[in-house]
């Protein structure tokens, strides 16, 4: 077997060129295949690559021979007769004997390409994936409004900037009244209505920069920056009124408040007010608001 015949068993293109003029001196059988082009006597090599290949060849390619005699990874692509363009990576190298000439491999990129694309995509799905799911840990799915989780690390964060500026911040404590109850006479599918349509009248009269989360059972929260001191308290009144004029599914539905307002106080002693305040709430008779700057305490 010859080294001629041997060469075109190669996987690869393999191409022999002069340096000065890049004319074709050899090329194996697979070179040939890739670029459906046949052995012509004097062809050059920049002939079976697209126009903006040609380019890089000129201003990028044979610089690099020239200056270092090598280069490696050169994505061009091929200009083929009948087919698409081909995507190849291409290394060359200069080899000095009796003339000076370039040694090139030639390889074909399109499963590279296509195993990359494919790679990128799986990337952006796993990527989307994470984000529902970080979504999800953080919704309350009933009500689709924060968890308990995302409430306390949001609030937390919030709240200690807001403490390093002297802002002032209002904590309501909202829970449904005799819920339970509810949920004995009716059903847990009417309790839960009641919980999604409690949960979605909150969010319709909170503001955007609002937090607002079911925290548990049938308890929500809500931390907003006040403007006031009377903003927060009509804001309450507001919830109360509006639950009192509306029933869920024929059923009289009322809430109690606390409300907890400080702009020293940290994110666990706001919470502690508020809790606190809510069961003044329902000691007092349910459907009503209990609220105090703390400060003052």
């Amino acid at each position: 077997m010859t080294a001629e015949f041997a060469l075109d068993d190669f996987p690869t293109g393999l191409v022999v060129t002069t340096l000065e003029d890049r004319e074709i001196l050899f090329a194996n059988q697979y070179f040939y295949q890739v670029s459906q082009q046949e052995p012509q006597s004097g062809a050059r090599i920049g002939l079976v690559f697209t126009a903006a290949s040609k380019i890089v060849i000129e201003s990028f390619v044979m610089p690099m021979l020239l200056h270092q005699g090598y280069c490696a990874e050169i994505q061009l692509t091929l200009e083929t007769k009948a087919a698409e363009p081909v995507p190849v990576l291409v290394n060359a190298r200069v080899v000095e004997g009796e003339r000076k000439l370039i040694y090139w491999v030639i390889s074909t990129a399109q499963q590279r390409d296509t195993l990359y694309q494919e790679l990128v995509n799986l990337r952006n799905d796993l990527e989307q994936r994470a984000e529902k799911l970080e979504v999800l840990s953080q919704t309350d799915e009933l009500t689709g409004l924060l968890n308990r989780r995302a409430f306390v690390s949001r609030a937390t964060t919030l709240i200690k900037q807001g403490l390093r500026h002297k802002m002032s911040y209002s904590f309501f404590m909202i829970d449904i009244d005799n819920f339970k109850q509810i949920n004995d006479q009716h059903g847990h599918d009417v309790g839960d209505e009641v919980l999604h349509k409690v949960g979605q009248l909150l969010a319709k009269n909170s503001r955007e920069n609002d937090i607002l989360a079911r925290i548990g059972g049938e308890e929500f929260a809500i931390i907003t920056l006040n403007q006031n001191h009377e903003s927060p308290i009509q804001f309450a009144e507001r919830i109360l009124t509006l639950l009192r004029a509306e029933k869920i599914q024929g059923i009289k539905v009322t809430v109690s408040l606390g409300l907890a307002i400080s702009a020293k106080a940290s994110f666990e002693q706001l919470y502690k007010g508020a809790d606190i305040l809510l069961y003044e709430a329902k000691n007092q008779g349910r459907n009503r608001l209990v609220w105090r700057d703390i400060d003052g305490e």
